[in-house]
């Protein structure tokens, strides 16, 4: 049975190719291979060969990846953000 409502944050890796999260985020950048935001504490930059958003609502961002070449996640207090 599947959750009617999400309560907790949720970041969804799926082999590699699909990045899904549900909770609130603050979205930063965005361009054919690469995007970056803020989710929770942390700050999360994807990079690949191509990618695809395929939605952007106020608290669900879903993409695809095309061979991933870079993903990282920090805490954003180790970058100055408040």
């Amino acid at each position: 049975m599947k959750k009617l409502f999400q309560l907790t944050p949720l970041l969804e890796l799926s082999q590699y190719e699909t990045l899904k999260i549900i909770g609130p985020y603050r979205f930063l950048h965005a361009d054919a291979s690469s995007c970056s935001f803020i989710y929770a504490d942390f700050h999360i930059m994807v990079r690949g060969k191509s990618l695809d958003i395929h939605a952007l609502k106020e608290e669900m961002l879903h993409l695809s990846v095309e061979d991933l070449q870079e993903l990282h996640v920090k805490m954003t207090k180790d970058m100055g953000v408040g």
